[in-house]
């Protein structure tokens, strides 16, 4: 029976996957097939590559130490002071009238090469790929060939924040538009028995512009989809981390302890499934 795992996005909430990839090391757990989108692309390219959480979590470190990931702290810091917020929601829909995205790919590709090198898909020691979406046929498009840099790339290309990408005639972004939690798409390759992580912040939501309410309504179509990815998988993960930003990078000891204590608690119930599966 192969043993997959989906790893679903969610900034800097996405270090909480390494977290529970270690408790399932320590339990016994062995993954034989893992996807993911957006950050947990980032998690599932890393540990198949390696399949080491320790260098895993130094990588962290040293993508924190040497890359600018202060580049949203002023969006981080806006989330409790209203003006600041109708401010930027005004200055983010004056920049995307006139730009494609507010900022460049720059800081994600040197992310990127740190922690992958020059790696390939055919490199890693785990059966990997990531899922991004294609503007152009509103599909789901699964990436497993080619370097892990640039075929991750895609799938954290957040749309009006960073600009899509074009690959192999299609027009590509962040893979949570429309799978989040890509379970459909791992078992197609071939997954038994699959194992589903969400990530969920849980955030106390209001409005003061219609911004705020296009993005609350964007958020439950995105719950909506995710759960019916979820509904698919045979055993789910939801993380709640409502202490860990979405996205301060630099807090990523917080959320890897968190994933491995929310984890650690479950993997009995989760072996037990496993082995009646």
């Amino acid at each position: 029976m192969k043993i997959g795992l989906s790893l679903g996005g969610g900034g800097a909430l996405g270090y909480a996957h390494i977290g529970a990839l270690r408790a399932f090391r320590e339990v016994g757990i062995t993954i034989d097939l893992i996807n993911g989108s957006s950050m947990g692309a980032i998690v599932g390219g890393a540990y198949a590559l390696y399949n080491d959480v320790d260098h895993m979590t130094t990588l962290v470190e040293e993508v924190v130490k040497n890359i600018n990931v202060r580049t949203f702290n002023v969006f981080k810091s806006s989330e409790h002071h209203p003006f600041l917020r109708n401010w930027l929601s005004t200055a983010f829909c004056d920049i995307t009238l006139l730009r494609p995205s507010i900022l460049s790919h720059k800081n994600d590709v040197k992310a990127l090469n740190v922690i992958f090198g020059e790696g390939k898909f055919t490199d890693t020691l785990i059966p990997f790929s990531c899922v991004a979406v294609d503007l152009l046929s509103g599909e789901i498009v699964v990436i497993d060939t080619g370097s892990l840099v640039d075929g991750i790339l895609p799938s954290i290309s957040l749309p009006g924040v960073f600009p899509p990408i074009e690959r192999d005639g299609r027009l590509l972004v962040d893979g949570r538009v429309l799978a989040d939690v890509p379970v459909k798409e791992l078992r197609d390759q071939g997954a038994d028995y699959v194992i589903a992580i969400r990530l969920a912040p849980k955030a106390a939501w209001w409005y003061q512009t219609g911004s705020d309410l296009l993005n609350l309504v964007e958020m439950m179509k995105e719950s909506m989809l995710t759960q019916w990815e979820q509904d698919q998988a045979d055993f789910n993960i939801e993380m709640n981390l409502p202490d860990i930003q979405l996205l301060d990078f630099e807090s990523y000891d917080h959320a890897i302890f968190h994933g491995y204590q929310t984890a650690k608690k479950i993997c009995p119930e989760l072996k037990r499934r496993i082995s009646t599966a």
